[in-house]
């Protein structure tokens, strides 16, 4: 009978659903001791979770704490372990910061960043030609319209090298897509030009009614002066550097699509890795916390620079206290501001 109430109340504690959420939600990894060693099945990972749990609050939220849902730091707040230590509560101070929306952001966009810079790096997924098939009329409009025919040819050329008939197939069917996107571009983009054009008929028809509704000498506010837009220059007319500065506009709007969300692939592979952490950022931002607290004397610092290391910290080149990705974006401001 003791056994059954015993196992009610464990299945009441919400520490049960949280351990259930890191397991099956979460999909937090438990690694193998032994390599050789099999899968570890779901219950036993709860079991394990549950029982550091017991051992020890602190080291449970160490480990697990970055993955907890933001509704869950509620319960590590109002529960208080047997031996409780600095070390617990400073756990959840962090842990409630990490988890602010302002937090979540800056480290999405970080992240994105430096995905973006592994992009670059690894693959050819920010190359001219990769980029000019997911925007085909951006690039039309910015750089495409301005190439010679020498410079088509080449760019669309065909690597002889690594020709196979697999490889010719799959050139076809990108190519074949990027004609159906850029239809659907050009499609949307004329239909935000059709309602721009109608919202101007609708202001202009207003102006005239009240144009008609005026006396004669009422003439004070002059009238609207008409807007026109300048024509764009040929490819005879624009210069060398005109067309490099368009080529980098549509790069930096081919980045800041990426870092924002925009492209169409799986952001949660990026968004949830670790692997795209700054760490130095990361420790730099943890410090910069601790002493903007109160208090904060020596014997607090040193335990929240444990706990900071256990969080990640590597040892990395550099001192750049600044966000680089705030620096990406800053000159990305610039060159439109100047363009």
């Amino acid at each position: 009978m003791e056994n059954n109430n015993h196992d009610e109340s464990e299945e009441l504690d919400p520490i049960t659903d949280i351990v259930d959420y890191l397991v099956r939600c979460a999909k937090v990894s438990f690694k193998n001791a032994h390599i050789d060693q099999k899968e570890i099945r779901t219950r036993d990972k709860i079991q394990m979770a549950c029982d550091l749990f017991r051992q020890s609050p602190t080291d449970f939220l160490l480990q697990f704490g970055k993955y907890l849902a933001p509704n869950h730091i509620e319960y590590f707040e109002k529960y208080e372990p047997e031996c409780s230590n600095n070390g617990y509560h400073d756990c959840i101070k962090e842990l409630k910061q990490y988890h602010t929306d302002e937090a979540r952001h800056k480290r999405v966009r970080n992240r994105r960043y430096n995905a973006l810079k592994k992009l670059q790096d690894e693959s050819d997924y920010f190359s001219e030609k990769q980029m000019m098939y997911r925007s085909p009329l951006l690039y039309e409009q910015l750089v495409g319209q301005y190439l010679t025919e020498a410079e088509r040819k080449e760019r669309d050329g065909v690597d002889t090298e690594n020709l196979t008939f697999l490889n010719l197939i799959l050139e076809t069917v990108d190519r074949n897509q990027m004609r159906e996107t850029k239809n659907e571009q050009m499609l949307e983009e004329d239909l935000e030009s059709m309602d721009l054009n109608k919202a101007q008929k609708s202001d202009d028809s207003d102006d005239d009614e009240q144009f008609k509704r005026q006396q004669w000498g009422e003439f004070d506010t002059p009238c609207k002066q008409v807007s026109f837009k300048p024509k764009v220059q040929s490819t005879q007319t624009i210069s060398a550097p005109e067309r490099q500065l368009l080529k980098e506009e549509f790069f930096q709007e081919m980045y800041c699509s990426f870092v924002e969300g925009r492209d169409d692939i799986d952001y949660t592979t990026i968004d949830n890795d670790e692997q795209y952490d700054d760490l130095q950022q990361v420790s730099q931002d943890a410090e910069d916390r601790y002493f903007d607290s109160e208090p904060n004397d020596s014997e607090n610092l040193e335990e929240h620079m444990k706990l900071v290391s256990e969080y990640g910290r590597k040892n990395s080149t550099g001192s750049n206290s600044e966000d680089p990705l705030d620096l990406f974006m800053k000159h990305l401001n610039k060159r439109q501001v100047e363009t």
